[in-house]
């Protein structure tokens, strides 16, 4: 009989013992999967907050971008109305000469055109390379024309999409 009790316990301490190890390999598995777990959670926040920067760069960029176009555009149109109002300021300058002379001019026979600009390809963009200017804004400048006499005498073609505009607008 003691021989029986000592082999039972045996048994039954081995059992115990394996069944022990067993949970312990499975809870150590359980711990290297959640690590694994953590791990990649980790890797897709850092990478979910690094897309989350980029993406906010990207529209301060965007938002910069849009704010100097807005500016160039308002610089285009105060240069413009100052250009204008400086031609109208000589108009009225020559005009109040001409009635104080006595000596009158005789009008010219032929309009300026653009055939009187000075040389360049017939492209738009290579006026603008050549002069850093419109055939328009040339017109005004060099020929003493008004801004509505300038852009009604420039073809379409040589004319920016403001120009168009503000001869639309006359």
């Amino acid at each position: 009989m003691n021989k029986i009790v000592k082999l039972g316990s045996t048994a039954l301490l081995a059992t115990i013992l394996l069944a022990g190890c067993a949970n312990q390999s499975d809870n150590s598995k359980a711990s290297s999967s959640s690590k694994a777990r953590s791990g990649k959670l980790a890797k897709e926040s850092s990478k979910r907050k690094e897309s989350e920067i980029e993406q906010q760069k990207q529209d301060s960029q965007s938002q910069a971008a849009s704010a100097s176009t807005e500016q160039n555009a308002i610089d285009a149109d105060n240069a413009f109305a100052e250009l204008e109002a400086t031609t109208q300021e000589n108009s009225s300058t020559t005009k109040d000469y001409t009635a104080s002379s006595s000596y009158s001019q005789q009008p010219s026979s032929s309009q300026t055109s653009d055939s009187e600009l000075p040389p360049f390809d017939g492209t738009l963009t290579d006026f603008l390379n050549k002069y850093g200017m419109t055939p328009s804004a040339y017109k005004v400048q060099h020929f003493g024309m008004s801004p509505m006499e300038a852009l009604r005498s420039t073809p379409g073609i040589l004319e920016t999409s403001g120009e168009i505009q503000t001869e639309g607008g006359y």
